[in-house]
Order: C-alpha cells, then sequence, then structure tokens
C-alpha cells in the first residue's frame, strides 16, 4: 500500500537528488585534488621558470591563485550537497561568497587579460614593447580586482544568510531583507552573467579571431611565426574552456528563478535544480584542469614542466636538457630565441641575452648538480 502511494514525480526527484549526492560526494573531491595540484604547479612554472618573463604570465599566475580559491569555495557544495553537512554560519557564508564570487571574476577577466595582450603583441608589436610590460600586467591586475570587490561587496554583508528550516542554501539572501531578495533573485543573475560570461566571451573570441586573422593575412604560416604556436594555442585552449564550462550555467542562473520550482526552498527538487547542480560540476572543472591542458596543447609549456619536475624530484638528465645547458654560447641564444620567441616584444629582449649559466635565481634553479 505505501509503495503505491509513491507518485512517479517523487521517485524522480530522489533518483535526481541521489545522482547529484553522489557527483558532489565522488566527483568533485577528484576535480578538487587534481586541481589543486594542478594550480600550484602552474603558479610555480608563471613564477620562478623563465616563463616569468612575459607579461602575460603575471595574467597566467594569478589565473591560477583564482582558480585555486574557486576551488576552495566550492567546497561548500561538496559539503552541502555531497555530504548533507549544512553550514548554518553567516560569517563563512558572506566570507565564501564574497571570495568565490571575485574569484569566478577574476578568472575569466584574466583570460581577457591574456587575450588582449597577446592581441596587441601581434597588432602594435612595436607600441606592446613599451606599453605590454610586467609593470603594467601588474596594474591592470590590481585595477580589475578593485573592480570586483566593488561588484561583489554586497556579498559579504547582512544581506547574505538564510537560516530558515525550508532554505534551499544557508548562504542564499536574507529573507529578512525582501528588497535584497528581489534585488538577487531578478538582477543580480543579469549582471552575474555580463561581467562574468558575456563580455569576457566577446572580447575573448574578437581578440583570438584577430590573431588568428592576423597570421593569415600576412600569408605566414602561425608556427613561423615569432609568436609562437604554442602559446597562441594555449590561449585558445583557455579561452574554449572558459566559454564551454561557464557560459550554460550562467545563463541558466539568469532565468533559473523563473522557470525552476527549487530556487529558493529544498522542499522539492526538479530537473531544472539537477541541471544546475551538474554545470555547476562543470564550472569547477574548468578551475582545476587548466595546467593539464596547458601541459598537453603548449611544447613551451611542457618543456618548462618537464625541467621543473626534474629539479623537483632531483632527476640528472643525461639527453638534451644537459646538451641545450652545457652548449656554446651561440648555441645557447639560439635555444633561447626559439623557446621564447613568444615574447619578442617584452623588455628583456631589448638587452642582450642572458646566459644559461649566469648567476641568476632561474638559471641556478635549472643548473644541473
Amino acid at each position: 500500500m505505501n509503495n503505491n502511494n509513491v507518485s512517479p514525480v517523487s521517485v524522480k526527484q530522489d533518483t535526481l537528488e541521489e545522482i547529484s549526492h553522489y557527483t558532489y560526494a565522488i566527483v568533485y573531491p577528484i576535480i578538487f585534488l587534481l586541481g589543486i595540484i594542478g594550480n600550484i604547479l602552474s603558479s610555480l612554472l608563471f613564477s620562478i621558470t623563465k616563463l616569468n618573463r612575459t607579461s602575460c604570465g603575471v595574467y597566467f599566475l594569478l589565473l591560477a591563485i583564482y582558480d585555486s580559491i574557486g576551488l576552495l569555495g566550492g567546497l561548500h557544495h561538496c559539503l552541502t550537497i555531497g555530504y548533507h553537512v549544512p553550514v548554518p554560519n553567516a560569517t563563512y557564508c558572506r566570507a565564501r561568497n564574497f571570495l568565490l564570487y571575485i574569484s569566478m571574476d577574476m578568472t575569466s577577466w584574466m583570460i581577457v587579460a591574456i587575450s588582449v595582450d597577446r592581441y596587441l603583441k601581434v597588432k602594435f608589436p612595436i607600441k606592446a614593447r613599451i606599453y605590454a610590460t610586467q609593470k603594467l600586467a601588474i596594474i591592470v591586475s590590481c585595477i580589475i580586482t578593485f573592480v570586483f570587490i566593488l561588484k561583489n561587496f554586497h556579498l559579504a554583508t547582512v544581506f547574505i544568510g538564510n537560516f530558515r528550516d525550508d532554505a534551499a542554501d544557508n548562504c542564499d539572501p536574507n529573507p529578512n531583507y525582501p528588497k535584497y531578495v528581489a534585488f538577487f533573485k531578478n538582477i543580480w543573475p543579469w549582471i552575474d552573467l555580463t561581467t562574468y560570461a558575456l563580455l569576457p566571451f566577446i572580447i575573448v573570441t574578437l581578440c583570438n579571431a584577430f590573431i588568428i586573422y592576423d597570421q593569415y593575412k600576412r600569408r605566414v604560416k602561425l608556427r613561423k611565426r615569432n609568436l609562437d604556436r604554442s602559446l597562441v594555442t594555449l590561449l585558445l585552449v583557455s579561452s574554449i574552456s572558459l566559454i564551454v564550462c561557464n557560459l550554460p550555467i550562467t545563463i541558466l542562473a539568469g532565468i533559473y528563478p523563473y522557470i525552476s520550482v527549487t530556487y529558493d526552498t529544498n522542499k522539492t527538487y526538479d530537473g531544472v535544480a539537477f541541471a544546475f547542480d551538474l554545470l555547476r560540476i562543470l564550472s569547477y572543472a574548468s578551475l582545476a584542469l587548466n595546467f593539464y591542458l596547458y601541459y598537453y596543447s603548449s611544447t613551451i609549456f611542457r618543456q618548462q614542466a618537464i625541467l621543473l619536475f626534474k629539479r623537483i624530484f632531483r632527476i640528472k638528465s643525461i639527453t638534451n636538457d644537459i646538451e641545450l645547458i652545457e652548449r656554446p654560447h651561440t648555441n645557447e641564444n639560439r635555444y633561447e630565441q626559439r623557446l621564447y620567441s613568444i615574447e619578442e616584444t617584452d623588455d628583456y629582449q631589448q638587452t642582450s641575452v642572458p646566459s644559461l649559466t649566469d648567476s641568476s635565481f632561474i638559471s641556478n634553479f635549472y643548473s644541473q648538480e
């Protein structure tokens, strides 16, 4: 008799909730571990290897850092959805929401900054020699960070925190402020959609299109250009990852309040909420996989990563790595030119190319014992 009273809708709801539960309990921890390891390695590569000489190396370093912050923020959903552990703490919710939204915004706009940096160096190589510098990259990063602190500051205020028994999430808007709840439901998703997805999507797509078009317009194959094909590929991979993994959930977030009956309650769970939870996993994956995509797609990144691994594990190479270090000065210059041809307009190339065996920290880092 009891089984006959269970409606098909309830069975479907339970099934969707169970799938979502196991996804966040099993899949997200894997994504988190892979992401933290990969982002730490990316941070090392863009801070202590010669990749940090590039002006856009600052952006790649910050991208890895903000990716890690975003993954830490995602642990909230791992706890609440995957392990049904409530976190009824207002301070936690406000800090978590504030940092998560800033990190997600910054990941998008770091890719925008990289795209613009690459475009300027292709389109205006002479001016880029003056303006596309590490100093300017730091200034631009600070400005972008300040803008998104202002944009997301309301998430760190008393407006956040819903601790009612039927709350879908304790970190939702505070029901004691109905005007803010209305703003968060009807206006905020579209602001977030525009700044997090639409504008970055448009700018990144245009810059990448201009970069590729410039190569063909000059009738020179991409692999023969000083703008190394590896870095262009790396940029395209980052851009595609950003768009494919984040645009769908951002669009769904905009229409979610209007098409789902579970938007602000935990009493029911429909297909829209299920789709939103799965797309959120995809979005978190984009924060975790950049290092592995870089390694697979970029020759230069892979070369530097291998050298870093060998140094970390103290592996003495008897192949090309030692040969490159022990070759005469002329060959060193040729290797430097090939490896860093992507940055023909950077400041460090305005001076003579240093020896690979000089006393700098980077050289010591790669020197063989």
